[in-house]
């Protein structure tokens, strides 16, 4: 069974237009703009789908409010996801619409399953760094960007209290594999076809259930910070960043999301493929973040908006 990737998240938002807007200051595409929906994607055509969260055909969500309203994974072909309706099929929140399957996690997440429209992202020009022993750039500037375009849609982060149970069911149901883990306090999931340090973080915060955040992979560390630039200008306020997390080696800049949780610029996340040896981490302000400023950085010129 090939689960392959993160495909899509259906947010249910108060403010259409102004999820919109931050989505599309973030650096995502609008692909679709109705009464209904509008649709936003990575380089890669990996999606952010916003809808009222009044709309009634949206399934449930454990936290109301504005949320994810359901997870969309991709997978490999119309065999694959045949498989994935096979076992899951004695739900009773099971349901198969013949080109998607959807269901409900034990965490009360929806969930659903469709054949990846994800693209593969052409050749890129690899930015070269220099070192005291490696001239990789010469006669060269690094290059600067006016702002940043996710390429790829990395991972999603759950509040959830009974990380076992909701473990057990992605790694037994889906074939999830563990890649790290802060026992008892945070798990990190693998989809089965992909490469990504985690697709999937279950983490335990009391009682605390649903979405956290969202992230998505960048070019290069120089993208990351013109990023987190480009939203301070526009006036977002920044959740937690810049830093860098120990765990997955990543370099992150977080922003809050106008509909729920929030956003994460990622860049340099490790490749884990067979033959990792998952870890079992004691949770640290540390191991966390390696360093992390908590408001962003201050801008020495130009106009900053402040968005409320």
């Amino acid at each position: 069974m090939a689960v392959s990737n993160l495909e899509r998240l259906i947010f249910g938002v108060e403010d259409l237009a102004r999820c919109a807007t931050f989505w599309t200051d973030f650096g995502l595409q609008q692909t679709r703009h109705d009464a209904e929906q509008i649709d936003m994607e990575t380089e890669e055509g990996t999606r952010i789908c916003l809808r009222s969260m009044h709309d009634s055909r949206l399934p449930g969500t454990p936290e109301g409010g504005q949320t994810v309203r359901e997870t969309v994974w991709g997978v490999s072909d119309l065999d694959s996801l045949r498989e994935v309706a096979a076992r899951l099929s004695d739900l009773d929140s099971f349901r198969d619409e013949g080109s998607s399957v959807h269901a409900v996690d034990p965490g009360g997440h929806a969930i659903a399953f469709e054949v990846s429209r994800r693209r593969k992202l052409g050749a890129t020009a690899v930015t070269q760094f220099n070192s005291s022993n490696s001239a990789a750039r010469v006669n060269s500037p690094a290059p600067l960007y006016p702002r940043a375009i996710p390429q790829h849609l990395a991972h999603i982060v759950y509040l959830c209290p009974e990380l076992d149970k909701v473990s057990s069911f992605y790694r037994e149901r889906l074939g999830f594999r563990l890649t790290d883990s802060y026992p008892g306090h945070a798990i990190f999931l693998q989809c089965p076809g992909a490469q990504d340090h985690h697709n999937l973080y279950l983490l335990r915060r009391g009682t605390a259930v649903g979405f956290h955040h969202v992230a998505f992979d960048l070019r290069d560390i120089h993208e990351l910070f013109a990023g987190g630039l480009y939203m301070q200008k526009q006036g977002w306020p920044t959740f937690l960043g810049p830093g860098r997390h120990p765990v997955s080696s990543a370099y992150f800049w977080y922003f809050k999301h106008p509909g729920g949780g929030a956003a994460e610029y990622d860049f340099d996340t490790d490749v884990i493929v067979e033959g990792w040896q998952p870890r079992e981490l004691v949770p640290s302000p540390e191991l966390f973040a390696e360093w992390a400023l908590p408001e962003g950085i201050e801008r020495y010129s130009g106009e900053q908006k402040t968005r409320v």
